[in-house]
């Protein structure tokens, strides 16, 4: 049987059997760019952190061959799926796992073709053995307060929090490893945002790595007022570019920027066959500057910034 890991706008969707144990009530702490010592399968491993998934424990090939790990026996296959979209194939295993002091089973999942990880693989907070991770991004400072929002996902997904207004809802996702510019909307969220912040489109695409290697091309959305999503203040996403490769890029049209509406026009809407547009919106690292500290607390289910409030 085969098991199925899939990236879902923001964040990394994997379905696979078996349950982890339940984590320690204890901390990881940990910066961004930091390789942690762990122990897999009884090796040394040097593992890469994740903030925005895939939350399972996925290892480079060359760790797997080096010690030659072999896939299970049952349900020892596994897909990487970008929002729907098959992009690898791959194997998976259960195996011990050891990080911080803290010992637990549970699988690990390699990837035929996927580029690598920087050190032998990557995990991130939902599976790891600690209730709670924090990313140091910078010291305390003063000015900065800390903001509270509710921990969703789980280990076949990501660590992600939510938002919701009244006409609209999406997952968020923090992306420790993304230098993007901006913070960067699915189509159907970019819409959403743009029909409530009066957002327009310009300037071409540009291609932006939705994870794993995969990018899709987005474009730049100015809004008319601020989006504030404390403690932050959006005043220009980057929109993924509408087309059906996958979840991800079906949604509305946006206006473009300078646009003249004819009255005489006829608008044709969007009537998607298959499963729904997705609504998320990935943050990326140069977008938590004034922050200091990112933590996903799966106890308490919360995920806490300590932030600066921004202005835009």
């Amino acid at each position: 049987m085969r098991k199925v890991i899939g990236l879902a706008t923001a964040a990394m969707l994997l379905c696979a059997a078996g349950q982890d144990q339940a984590p320690s009530r204890d901390e990881l702490v940990v910066s961004p760019d930091e390789l942690v010592a762990s122990e897999v399968e009884g090796e040394p491993a040097q593992l890469h952190i994740v903030s925005a998934g895939p939350d399972r424990l996925v290892l480079n090939q060359a760790f797997v061959t080096r010690h030659g790990l072999s896939p299970a026996g049952i349900m020892g296959r596994a897909d990487l799926s970008v929002s729907g979209r098959r992009e690898f194939k791959g194997y998976n295993r259960p195996v011990p796992f050891a990080v911080g002091g803290r010992r637990q089973r549970t699988r690990a999942f390699w990837f035929v073709g996927a580029p690598p990880s920087v050190g032998d693989g990557s995990v991130g907070p939902w599976v790891l053995p600690q209730s709670k991770v924090t990313f140091v991004l910078a010291p305390l400072a003063a000015g900065q307060g800390r903001y509270d929002m509710p921990l969703t996902g789980g280990i076949d997904s990501a660590s992600l929090t939510g938002w919701k207004e009244a006409s609209f809802g999406m997952t968020v996702a923090f992306d420790l490893d993304s230098a993007e510019r901006y913070p960067v909307a699915t189509a159907a969220a970019g819409a959403a945002i743009a029909a409530a912040y009066g957002g327009t489109l310009s300037g071409p695409s540009w291609d932006f790595e939705v994870g794993m290697g995969v990018r899709r091309p987005v474009r730049l959305m100015t809004l008319a007022r601020p989006f504030a999503m404390p403690p932050f203040a959006f005043t220009r996403i980057a929109v993924r570019v509408r087309d059906r490769v996958d979840e991800a890029g079906r949604g509305e049209a946006i206006r473009e920027e300078g646009q003249v509406d004819d009255p005489d026009e006829i608008v044709v809407t969007a009537n998607w066959k298959g499963r729904p547009p997705a609504f998320g919106l990935t943050i990326p690292r140069p977008a938590l500057a004034a922050c200091a500290r990112l933590s996903f607390d799966k106890a308490a289910k919360r995920v806490s910034l300590w932030c600066r409030p921004s202005q835009g």
